[in-house]
C-alpha cells in the first residue's frame, strides 16, 4: 500500500508538471481530462483505506487550477473545519467517479464522506431533470419524481449536518458545475425547492473559498453598463433593460456610480473605464455562451465604430479587478461547459479569473420582465450589509420561489 501510494503521488506530480508546461491557457483547460482517471483511482484507493481527508486533498488538486493560479498566495487550507467555521457554512464537496462518486461533508466540527452512485448514473439523472425543468411551466408540480429522486441521490447523506435556514457551499464536480442545485426538490413534509430551506452558493475549490475577501459593509462604487441598442437582428432589444438599470443605480446614487448606457455601452467603455476601481460591476445585456471555445463567450453591447460589439470572456479575464461582486444580468452568463480540473468556464469564470470575489450569473435564460424588481430587492439587501448569496435568496428571491 505504501508503494502504491507513492506511485500515485508521483504520477499526479508529473501530470501537474506537464500541465504547467502548456503555455496557452485555453489549451490547458482540457489537460486534466486526460488524467482524470488517475485521480479517480487514487481517490478510490484512499477512501478504501479510510483516509478520507487525504482523498479530499487529492480531489482538490484537480479543481479550479487556472483560477487558483491567478490568485497569488492561494493555498489549500490547513484545517478545513476552520474554513467551514469562518464561512459559517456546511461545505459539500462532490466528486463524480467512474466507479463510485463521493460527497465530503465539511462542518466546523468534523469531515465525513458518503459514497454516491457512479458518475454515469448521476449525470443521467441531472440531464433528465434539467431538460424537464426547462420545458414545463410548473416544475414543482409537473416534474414528477425527477427533482426529488435527484435530491435523495445527492443531498440526504449530508442533510443531518444542515440545519434549516443555514448556509451551504457547494464545491461541484463534473456535470454538477452547470446545474442549479437550488432547484433540487425536498420531498417532505411538503414538496419544495431546496433553496427554500438553505442559503446556497458555489465555490470553485476549497483553496479559493479560504482566501481573504473584500469585507466592506454596505455599498461602494458601481460600474453599470447596458441597455445598448440592438447591434444586429440576432439580438432583439431588451424592453426592461432601462428599468433595471434605473433600479440598480437608485441604490448608489449619481455620485457613487458610473453609467454607460445606450450607444455609450460599448466593450471599449468597459476596458477603458477603470473597472478595477469599482466595488460592484453590473451588466444589463444579452449574453452569448460558446461551448466549443468558452472564452469566445461574450456580453453583447453597442457597436463602437468598426470594433466588435462583444465583450469577450478572454478579454475580461486579462483585465484585473478588485470588485466585491460582478452581476451579469443576461442569459447563460455562467457558461455551459465544464472542464476537468477547471470547473465551469464562461463569462462568470472570466470575472473570477480577473479578480472579482463573487459573481452572480445565470445558467439558463432569464425573465426580462421580472429582473428589474429582482435586482432592486437584491441590491436593497446588499445595502444592508447582507452577503450576495443571502441577499439573492432572502431579499430578492423569496417572492419568486413559487414561480421558479
Amino acid at each position: 500500500f505504501a508503494e502504491a501510494e507513492q506511485q500515485f503521488g508521483l504520477c499526479i506530480s508529473k501530470a501537474r508538471e506537464a500541465r504547467a508546461k502548456v503555455d496557452d491557457m485555453e489549451l490547458r483547460f482540457s489537460y486534466f481530462t486526460s488524467v482524470e482517471e488517475m485521480f479517480d483511482g487514487y481517490i478510490d484507493f484512499l477512501i478504501a483505506r479510510g483516509r478520507i481527508e487525504k482523498a479530499l486533498e487529492v480531489a482538490e488538486m484537480s479543481r479550479a487550477q487556472t483560477l487558483e493560479e491567478a490568485r497569488p498566495g492561494t493555498a489549500p487550507p490547513i484545517d478545513l473545519r476552520v474554513t467551514a467555521r469562518t464561512a459559517g457554512a456546511t461545505i459539500l464537496c462532490y466528486w463524480l467517479g467512474s466507479r463510485q462518486s463521493y460527497v465530503w461533508i465539511v462542518t466546523p466540527r468534523k469531515i465525513d464522506v458518503v459514497r454516491l452512485p457512479a458518475r454515469r448514473t448521476i449525470e443521467a439523472a441531472v440531464d433528465a431533470y434539467q431538460d424537464h425543468l426547462l420545458s414545463v411551466r410548473d416544475p414543482l408540480t409537473l416534474s414528477g419524481d425527477r427533482g426529488t429522486d435527484l435530491w435523495r441521490m445527492l443531498v440526504p447523506p449530508a442533510v443531518r449536518a444542515i440545519p434549516k435556514g443555514s448556509r451551504v457551499i457547494i464545491v461541484p464536480h463534473g456535470r454538477l458545475a452547470a446545474f442549479n442545485m437550488e432547484t433540487l426538490m425536498v420531498p417532505a413534509p411538503k414538496r419544495r425547492y431546496w433553496i427554500e430551506d438553505v442559503v446556497l452558493s458555489n465555490a470553485g475549490s476549497l483553496a479559493l473559498l479560504s482566501r481573504p475577501r473584500v469585507t466592506n459593509a454596505g455599498l461602494g462604487r458601481l460600474l453599470l453598463i447596458g441597455d445598448a441598442p440592438a447591434p444586429s437582428p440576432e439580438f432583439a432589444p431588451l424592453p426592461q433593460a432601462k428599468a433595471e438599470m434605473d433600479q440598480v443605480k437608485h441604490h448608489f446614487g449619481s455620485t457613487h456610480s458610473k453609467v454607460y448606457s445606450g450607444q455609450k455601452a460599448t466593450p471599449s467603455a468597459y476596458r477603458t473605464g477603470s473597472p478595477e476601481n469599482f466595488t460592484y460591476i453590473h451588466f444589463v445585456a444579452h449574453g452569448v455562451a460558446t461551448r466549443l471555445k468558452p472564452l469566445d463567450s461574450a456580453i453583447v453591447l453597442a457597436r463602437d465604430g468598426d470594433a466588435s460589439f462583444k465583450l469577450y470572456a478572454r478579454d475580461i479575464a486579462r483585465q484585473p479587478l478588485t470588485a466585491k461582486l460582478v452581476t451579469i444580468s443576461s442569459c447563460q452568463g455562467a457558461g455551459t461547459r465544464a472542464y476537468a480540473g477547471e470547473g465551469l468556464i464562461g463569462l462568470g469564470w472570466a470575472f473570477l479569473r480577473a479578480g472579482a470575489d463573487n459573481v452572480v450569473a445565470a445558467l439558463w435564460e432569464i425573465n426580462d420582465d421580472a429582473t428589474p424588481q429582482l435586482m432592486d430587492r437584491f441590491y436593497g439587501g446588499l445595502a444592508k450589509g447582507t452577503d450576495p448569496a443571502t441577499a439573492l435568496r432572502e431579499d430578492a428571491g423569496a417572492a419568486w420561489w413559487p414561480a421558479l
